[in-house]
């Protein structure tokens, strides 16, 4: 009978997240760019940080590779990513840049959408589709403190896309959403060629505040 509680909750989290994704995020405008102002609830700033020291290859080089591996690098159990409007480079399409729509299989029942919104040589930012839990950015960056060391970095800036989702996100999805940027940040650090001489997480929550005018 201990367990039944915890049965309850875990069923509580899914149906969320599927009734979210399949019935308040569908239909016209799903795939419509989404920011703060679409969400639900507290804004969520979640950063994943390495410092390398010793890299072989060059920030634009750990960039360019992230992007166009991130596919690849995510965790298919948190994000199966899949092209939507042509294969993905490692299927054979063309490489990744922005404007490329990917659709995600996220905890492997929940649909999602993103758009690279932005690439310079030491960074990328992607953007949510309205048919996606979260509403907002995520950026990766490599920086150069100085001393030789590289800082890569996974910023993610974020609202839940609807209260269901807010509630899937405080009972399960914000572990898958760890383990996939995680991931991510470790096979990162690997293509830089270098050493982890200093890692970290850390999540914030701020109550949203409409910009002037709205």
């Amino acid at each position: 009978m201990a367990q039944l509680p915890v049965f309850r909750t875990l069923a509580l989290a899914l149906g969320a997240f599927l009734l979210s994704g399949n019935v308040f995020q569908a239909g016209a405008g799903a795939l419509r760019p989404t920011g703060l102002a679409d969400g639900a609830g507290p804004v969520v700033r979640r950063r994943f940080w390495a410092e390398v020291t010793g890299a072989t290859r060059s920030p634009e080089a750990i960039t360019a590779e992230v992007l166009q591996h991130l596919p690849e690098f995510a965790p298919r159990l948190a994000a199966w990513f899949r092209g939507l409007d042509a294969p993905l480079p490692a299927q054979g399409g063309p490489p990744i840049g922005p404007g490329t729509r990917l659709r995600i299989l996220m905890g492997l029942i929940r649909r999602a959408r993103v758009v690279v919104e932005a690439v310079t040589p030491r960074a990328f930012r992607i953007r949510t589709l309205r048919l996606h839990a979260d509403a907002g950015t995520v950026r990766f960056g490599v920086t150069e403190p100085g001393g030789g060391v590289l800082r890569l970095e996974i910023e993610v800036f974020i609202r839940a896309a609807s209260w269901p989702d807010r509630l899937s996100y405080l009972l399960a999805a914000h572990a898958l959403q760890r383990l996939n940027w995680e991931t991510v940040l470790s096979r990162a650090v690997a293509v830089s060629g270098g050493s982890v001489r200093a890692r970290g997480h850390e999540t914030r929550e701020a109550a949203y505040v409409p910009p002037p005018g709205r």
